[in-house]
């Protein structure tokens, strides 16, 4: 990670500033105050850090001075970045309607979107926890509990583990360990369905070398139910609805019964290492060939030919569905049809999964851009440099990125 980054390192889309409103209409904008300098120091500050396991905290979120002060600083502005609390310059992902940070690889901390913060635990015996915004996420929560996938340091005959937290006190509910056999120390793709936590247990190393797992606990109290077993490739993402368990491996979908697991049947994709989407009762599984699949039935819905090596997940959207390739394309499709909406490109390969909140999708590149189009047309609203391969988020206004320890909030004007 970048310390001590000026932000006059940013940059902000050309022309936003010192023209006409007409011309600036929906320009999306960072502001700031000039010469302030950030420093990145694990651990963030500001957030009510407690130590310890499942220490809650209830105190509310730490302003920056920055969002005091930070105005629209040209004519026209509809959107604008504004700091809000400080966060942490460490891996983030988004769950049950809350952010999840890592300030230390053994730690999470659970923040509302209002910068409360609700938990931080630690986790046993010095595990690595798996969270990213990415397909190498391994956490999930819902009311039930927060469910995340950890590594040990010594990756030799250690398998990884799962653990349960408590939603609201980050104290350990349970914890499975897998076999230490060295092929099954990462926890990937977890998801909880009809009482049972369903994961993804594999390890590194090339695809052929794999013997990935995909395992069933009791949510309650951490027994197995059942696992499956695959003879080789990485499993990106698993979807169950109804009695179907839907399993993305890089090159395939495998559809299992659930009850049963029985396989049901098997596809070969092109999706690499990304991950599929669920959204209102369709499926979308990105690749060179972008799909629609009904939920839970599977059947087909749409499909469309991109003619470019896609290299992200899919991002949803009220209207679209959106990939990035490997040179650097964005490209969206209408979500009922799959019909072209448009194209439009960025500077270096895009990796990071398409989010797309309130009708503006967010693109990261591997160069270190973060841009913004709006999600109807593709024009362009916002460009700004942080870091090679950075990894962010946004939820409900909020946007939050590994490389800085402040949250911002998306304002409208």
């Amino acid at each position: 990670m970048a310390t001590d980054r000026t932000w006059s390192r940013r940059r902000l889309l050309s022309g936003c500033a010192g023209i006409g409103s007409v011309a600036t209409a929906g320009c999306l904008r960072l502001t700031d105050s000039s010469g302030q300098t950030e420093t990145n120091e694990q651990g963030g500050s500001g957030t009510n850090q407690q130590g310890g396991s499942g220490t809650a905290g209830s105190a509310g979120s730490t302003p920056t001075d920055d969002a005091e002060q930070s105005t629209a600083s040209g004519p026209g502005s509809e959107i604008e970045l504004v700091p809000a609390w400080s966060g942490s310059s460490s891996a983030v992902a988004t769950a049950d309607g809350d952010f999840f940070f890592r300030p230390r690889f053994t730690r999470l901390r659970r923040v509302r979107p209002d910068g409360t913060t609700v938990f931080e635990a630690e986790m046993a015996d010095g595990y690595l926890l798996s969270i990213s915004s990415t397909f190498r996420n391994g956490l999930y929560a819902d009311g039930t509990g927060v469910y995340v996938g950890a590594r040990a340091r010594d990756e030799v005959d250690t398998g990884g583990r799962v653990y349960a937290l408590d939603p609201e006190s980050g104290e350990e509910q349970w914890m499975h360990e897998e076999p230490g056999d060295g092929l099954h120390d990462e926890i990937r793709a977890v998801t909880v369905t009809d009482g049972t936590v369903v994961f993804a247990s594999q390890s590194s190393g090339s695809g052929d070398e794999q013997e990935p797992l995909v395992v069933g606990l009791d949510a309650e109290s951490g027994e197995e139910r059942w696992r499956i077993q695959f003879s080789e490739g990485f499993i990106n993402a698993i979807v169950a609805r109804g009695d179907r368990l839907f399993v993305q491996q890089t090159f395939g979908l495998s559809i299992y019964r659930r009850s049963t697991q029985e396989l049901l049947e098997e596809r070969r994709l092109t999706a690499g290492f990304s991950q599929f989407a669920a959204a209102d009762g369709t499926l979308f599984v990105p690749g060179e060939t972008v799909r629609a699949l009904t939920l839970p039935a599977g059947d087909e819905r749409w499909s469309v030919q991109t003619g470019r090596s896609v290299n992200t997940g899919v991002g949803v959207g009220e209207t679209g569905v959106f990939v990035g390739t490997e040179s650097g394309y964005v490209l969206g499709y209408d979500r009922e049809t799959g019909e072209e909406l448009w194209e439009a490109r960025v500077a270096g390969v895009v990796e990071h999964p398409p989010i797309v909140a309130d009708g503006v999708v967010w693109i990261a590149s591997e160069r270190g851009d973060l841009s913004a189009f709006a999600e109807a047309t593709g024009e362009l609203l916002y460009e700004e440099e942080i870091a090679s391969g950075f990894e962010f988020t946004v939820l409900d206004g909020i946007l939050n990125d590994d490389e800085r320890d402040t949250a911002y909030e998306i304002r409208r004007g």
